[in-house]
């Protein structure tokens, strides 16, 4: 049972994070109800995409990353694809965390230094990742998990004080006009993909035990997710603000608002210990870059991206979902069948079905938002 939990942890740990912040804001524009709805469906999808990686995982004998699975099953071209999907997902992702952790951070040293410049939390951030960066393995995983059962606590906690100040008035009625701004983000703050060989590596090669930990793994976070964007969105009404926290402050005060920017900073922080380790290790394994120069470039090329001007954090989350993880959904869908019909099974007209389904709606998510991107 206790290695069923951290098995557990491992990929909740993964998902939750900075992408529930931009949730409760999703939910207003576009109405609650849609919003939940949506929540629900795409729970299920990202679930697929979990089972389903973790059978090319099962299967494989030699452990990879998704590029790597993805060269086995469909060849070199592919695994092309999928290399600058991952690779545009996780720095999409550090920036995010980025933008977001320094709007957090800055909310707690304004406590502190009144008049302080907003710039000196992004440079700390910076710093501060830099540092952690550095750590070994084993100190950053203790840590992050350290840090993760202060998040979900302090979470919890925000719940429990903001439910009493929700009222059915605040709560947004269906805009059809923003029907698909949810989609992204929820795909980005659901997502654990990344961890799936780790947790599959974990708890063996058995099959049981891993759709079990990743049933409850997937779930969970949906839920807490539920539960946080029902109390924000609730309780706010029409101040709910991009990075749900600071249009707390006429409802429930300071106090409040500063474990909000508190839970956030833990999240951003979470995070980027997780996906800063895997974007070095991308950048020295399949790039060949040195350890010091991967360090390097993990650190810069999300600050790098930042003082270019990219600073809108739902774009960017809806961006990294609909598109890089819309990409990676698709191509594990490719490669279990590929895997399929390297083990010779009988294919029926049902799995082709779910799977053109499937397929066809995550490729109209990466159209949409290449779309509106463009125009």
């Amino acid at each position: 049972m206790v290695k069923f939990l951290q098995a557990v942890s491992i990929l909740a740990g993964m998902i939750i994070g900075v992408g529930m912040f931009g949730i409760p804001f999703s939910f207003a524009k576009s109405g609650f109800l849609l919003g939940f709805v949506e929540l629900i469906l795409i729970t299920g999808l990202i679930l697929l995409y979990h089972l389903l990686y973790s059978e090319v995982v099962l299967a494989t004998a030699s452990f990879h990353r998704l590029p790597g699975y993805v060269n086995i099953y469909l060849g070199k071209r592919w695994a092309g694809l999928e290399w600058m999907s991952s690779f545009f997902g996780i720095l999409g992702s550090l920036l995010a965390y980025l933008i977001l952790g320094s709007v957090f951070l800055h909310g707690i040293i304004f406590v502190f230094f009144p008049g302080i410049s907003y710039f000196i939390s992004v440079f700390f951030l910076i710093f501060l990742t830099a540092v952690v960066n550095k750590l070994p393995l084993k100190k950053e995983a203790r840590l992050n998990s350290v840090l993760m059962g202060l998040l979900i606590a302090f979470v919890c906690i925000l719940i429990f004080i903001l439910l009493p100040h929700v009222e059915a008035s605040n709560f947004s009625p269906v805009r059809w006009e923003y029907g698909f701004l949810p989609y992204g983000i929820l795909l980005f703050a659901l997502s654990g993909g990344v961890v799936i060989p780790d947790l599959v590596t974990f708890l063996g090669r058995s099959r049981p035990r891993v759709r079990r930990a990743i049933f409850a793994g997937t779930f969970l976070p949906a839920v807490l997710y539920g539960l946080f964007a029902f109390a924000v969105a609730g309780s706010s009404g029409s101040f709910v603000t991009e990075e749900a926290i600071s249009g707390l402050l006429p409802v429930v005060g300071f106090r409040v608002v500063l474990l909000g920017n508190i839970i956030g900073f833990l999240a951003t922080l979470t995070s980027l210990i997780a996906l800063a380790e895997s974007f070095e290790a991308l950048l020295r394994l399949d790039l060949k870059l040195s350890p010091f120069l991967a360090q390097i470039v993990t650190t810069a090329a999300p600050a790098g991206l930042y003082f270019l001007g990219i600073q809108n954090f739902l774009l960017t989350i809806s961006l990294v979902g609909a598109l890089a993880i819309g990409i990676d959904s698709l191509m594990v869908v490719a490669v279990y069948h590929a895997l399929q019909v390297k083990m010779r099974r009988d294919i029926s007209f049902a799995s082709y079905a779910w799977k053109i389904g499937v397929g066809a709606l995550l490729l109209f998510g990466v159209g949409y938002e290449l779309i509106t991107l463009l125009l």
